[in-house]
């Protein structure tokens, strides 16, 4: 019963120390990584905010993309109407000539 009572006694001393002396991690230490993680945090919210801003810039550079690929398009195709338009001209000039040719003959 002595040895109980004085392993008993030994363990609460034991824990005691334990509680007071912490977990080994000093209070500076601890406010310094408190200190490290809030800045971590902002430069987070900093940079998801910068993403958002890039985003919302790409996602404008897409349509100015698009817009710039069909206008593209649309000054291919009014070249080419325009040289069709050219070759029909020529053609119903010559269809022109051949008519009063035609007329003239009669």
């Amino acid at each position: 019963m002595i040895k109980f009572r004085r392993l008993v006694v030994l363990t609460v001393a034991l824990l005691g120390v334990l509680l007071i002396s912490g977990c080994g991690v000093s209070k500076d230490e601890h406010e310094k990584t408190v200190a490290e993680l809030q800045q971590a945090k902002a430069e987070l919210e900093q940079t998801k905010a910068k993403l958002a801003e890039i985003d919302t810039l790409m996602e404008a550079s897409k349509i100015d993309t698009k817009i710039l690929e069909k206008l593209r398009s649309a000054q291919q195709k009014a070249g080419e109407l325009s040289s069709k338009v050219k070759d029909l001209t020529i053609e119903n000039e010559k269809l022109k000539k051949e008519l009063a040719e035609k007329k003239v003959k009669k």
